[in-house]
């Protein structure tokens, strides 16, 4: 079966669609960035299972953008506890080195 390839941002999500030995439609997906390739991933045991090329295709690329999003496009949290958390490990990190230059 031909491979489909959609972009998505900077990514290539690249989707090869093959019945497996029940007859239905599974889809093998990787994922790069330019040269690189982030996720090379093929069937697992337990996935979707599809009576359509079509629909493992859209399977493949709705789970490569989900993937994407997840890993990459996830704002980092912002949380105030963890900041300030960060920030009490630093001071006290910096007063106990007894650094004159960073305890000025």
């Amino acid at each position: 079966m031909p491979e489909r390839t959609v972009s998505y941002g900077e990514f290539e999500i690249t989707v090869h669609p093959e019945r497996n030995t029940l007859g239905a439609w599974i889809a093998s997906v990787s994922v790069s960035q330019g040269a690189r390739t982030v996720v090379d991933t093929v069937p697992m045991t337990v996935q979707p299972e599809w009576l359509t090329e079509e629909e493992a295709v859209r399977d493949g690329v709705e789970w490569g953008r989900r993937f994407i999003d997840r890993e990459f496009n996830s704002p980092q949290s912002r949380s105030w506890v963890a900041e300030r958390a960060h920030a009490e490990t630093w001071f006290r990190d910096t007063e106990e080195s007894g650094d004159p230059e960073t305890n000025a």
